[in-house]
């Protein structure tokens, strides 16, 4: 009679066990989703850092285009000039100041060509980035999609296991049930296991000898002495497995 009780824990263990691994399951989903989604966070917040260089690069472009455009029309309004001054220290003061235009004419051309340079370089680096980012979002489409199936059989697989849970409740001793809720709980969800060769299999230690042979003769449900969960006798180990 003791064993036809715990059997009938043991197939509500089953089912426990099995809507526990759909839980793990259905855990691991959300972090996955989380962690595409963060990549393609990551890969769209690069690709507008990068674009934001290439809109620099294209401002500081103009500005050194219109300062080198603005620099060789002084040069050459200064170098008209030079002929038509009266004295050497007009002439010397002007050609000063042509020297400078011209220095920094040739700085400003050193830079818009550094400036070309980059920008060539950024726009690769932009196509790139959209490559990037594109691939990234159609993970995020395609597994999205994947991870809601999933999650869907995993609701609709854990919905039947409910059910058949609650038919297997009413048909356990209810003397039992709660004990075996609160041992499943403190043991990864197992109450229910049997004793083989004297060994608990629950936490693998031996149990009294004299509580291994009540196993076999008395109708009393026993539990393991070291983890409390019921035990009931296993089969022992037979021919080789036994080291026969």
């Amino acid at each position: 009679m003791s064993r036809e009780k715990l059997k009938a824990l043991e197939e509500l263990q089953k089912v426990d066990l099995k809507i526990r691994d759909l839980e793990a399951e259905a855990e691991k989903h959300p972090a996955r989703l989380r962690q595409i989604e963060i990549e393609r966070g990551q890969a769209k917040t690069a690709l507008d850092a990068t674009r934001g260089k290439l809109a620099d690069n294209e401002r500081a472009r103009r500005q050194n285009e219109q300062l080198l455009g603005l620099e060789r029309d002084k040069v050459k309004k200064w170098e008209s000039r030079l002929n038509e001054l009266k004295t050497p220290r007009e002439y010397a003061a002007l050609a000063r100041e042509l020297d400078i235009a011209k220095k920094t004419n040739l700085t400003a051309e050193e830079e818009l060509k550094r400036l070309i340079g980059e920008y060539d370089d950024l726009r690769k680096l932009v196509g790139t980035g959209e490559a990037g980012l594109s691939e990234k979002e159609a993970v995020v489409t395609r597994e999205g999609q994947e991870i809601q199936s999933s999650l869907d059989a995993v609701q609709t697989q854990t919905q039947e296991l409910q059910a058949e849970r609650a038919r297997l409740i009413e048909e356990c001793d209810k003397s039992l049930v709660s004990k075996y809720e609160r041992i499943r709980k403190q043991r990864g969800g197992v109450a229910v296991v049997p004793v083989v060769s004297g060994t608990c299999k629950g936490c693998q230690r031996n149990i009294p000898p004299q509580m291994a042979n009540n196993l076999l003769t008395s109708s009393e449900i026993l539990s393991c002495p070291n983890c409390h969960r019921f035990i009931y006798a296993g089969e022992e180990p037979q021919g080789d497995e036994a080291g026969v």
